[in-house]
């Protein structure tokens, strides 16, 4: 009998300890690491020198719901700690690959050009569509601040992507649509021909 009480109280135990984990895992947002890409750049530099800086200057990690509810478990993150230097890479083998030399501030000459890219906005959020499909929608924007000399140019590129689906989409999906949205939007700023002018000067 006390065996038996025994083997009941350990089991209880067993199957609180189980549900404990998976509520926690429930409640876990969806976090994003993504790995954006600029397309193919032409070479228009001439060796001029670029002060660069990169900032996520987004209200908030969270992007936004997987369903269009406000429970943890449906938020979906991604991480400032982790897309900043990447940005920063990405715009750092742009610039490189158009003909510019990257540098920090203390490695500028006097009067180098300067830019700065923020990622402004990165909003996702749920269409409902008819019985079977919704539809995933996001949407990036980048800002970008060229100053040379005197001269001061000021752009905004933005790159959206729709997706519809019968199934949520899974995090391997979302990180792979974040990442080219944001990769849109940064290759659109480095074919602005004003902002590239500005940074040729």
């Amino acid at each position: 009998m006390m065996m038996r009480q025994l083997r009941t109280t350990c089991m209880s135990v067993a199957l609180i300890a189980t549900a404990a984990v998976l509520s926690a895992c429930g409640t876990s947002p969806q976090r994003l690491y993504v790995n954006p890409q600029v397309g193919e750049m032409g070479v228009v530099g001439h060796g001029q020198q670029v002060v660069v800086e990169v900032m996520d200057e987004r209200p908030s990690e969270r992007i936004g719901s997987r369903d269009g509810a406000t429970n943890a478990s449906s938020y979906l993150v991604v991480p400032t700690g982790d897309l900043t230097p990447k940005l920063e890479a990405q715009t750092i083998s742009a610039l490189r690959r158009m003909g510019f030399v990257p540098v920090s501030a203390e490695q500028a000459n006097q009067g180098a050009a300067e830019l700065t890219i923020s990622l402004t906005e990165l909003a996702y959020g749920v269409k409902r569509g008819g019985l079977i499909t919704d539809t995933a929608t996001l949407n990036g924007v980048i800002k970008a601040v060229a100053v040379s000399g005197k001269q001061r140019y000021t752009g905004s590129y933005t790159a959206t992507r729709d997706q519809g689906y019968a199934l949520k989409p899974s995090q391997e999906k979302n990180t792979e649509m974040v990442s080219e949205v944001i990769g849109d939007a940064l290759t659109r700023t480095f074919q602005d021909t004003t902002l590239i002018r500005q940074l040729d000067q």
